[in-house]
C-alpha cells in the first residue's frame, strides 16, 4: 500500500511530469501526496548582510510557496501537502523529509544525463536513487512542459 507519496520539484518540465504521474499513482492508492522543494545553496547571498541574506531566502522562499500552491491547486479533493525545505545539500534535504516522514514512494524527474555531463554535474536523482529507504520512480520526458 502506497500511503504517501513525495515528489521533489524543481520547477521545471521534469518535475510537472513527475507530479502528474504521483497523482495517477495517487488517486489509485488513495495516497497523500507530499510536493517538496529545497531552498539551499541556489539562493545568492554572497557580498549580502545577514539581514538581507534573509530576506533573500524569504523571498525564495515565498516564491516557492505560491508556485507550489498554484500547482496544488490544479488538482482538487486530493490530499496534497506542500514543504519547503532549507538545506544546502537538496539530497540530504529530500532524504531527510523522506525518512521523518514515512514515505513509502518517491517520484521524481530525471533529466536523463549520461556519461560526462552526469559525471561532471552530478545527477540527484542518482543520489536519491542509490540512498532512499524507500523505493524512487523516476520519470523522464523527451518533452518537457517548461523550458528546462
Amino acid at each position: 500500500m502506497i500511503k504517501h507519496i513525495a515528489i521533489p520539484y524543481d520547477f521545471s518540465g521534469f518535475s510537472d511530469v513527475a507530479f502528474e504521474k504521483a497523482i495517477e499513482i495517487g488517486e489509485k492508492f488513495d495516497s497523500k501526496i507530499t510536493l517538496l522543494t529545497i531552498i539551499g545553496n541556489d539562493v545568492d547571498t554572497s557580498g549580502m548582510s545577514f539581514s538581507r541574506a534573509q530576506e533573500a531566502h524569504d523571498e525564495a522562499e515565498n516564491k516557492a510557496k505560491d508556485e507550489m500552491n498554484k500547482i496544488k491547486k490544479s488538482v482538487q479533493g486530493m490530499d496534497i501537502s506542500v514543504e519547503i525545505i532549507h538545506n544546502s545539500s537538496t539530497v540530504d534535504g529530500i532524504l531527510l523529509f523522506v525518512d521523518k516522514n514515512d514515505v513509502d514512494l518517491i517520484v521524481m524527474g530525471s533529466h536523463g544525463r549520461s556519461g560526462f555531463k552526469k559525471l561532471v554535474l552530478g545527477s540527484v536523482a542518482s543520489a536519491i536513487i542509490t540512498r532512499a529507504k524507500c523505493p524512487v520512480l523516476t520519470v523522464k520526458s523527451s518533452k518537457p512542459k517548461r523550458n528546462d
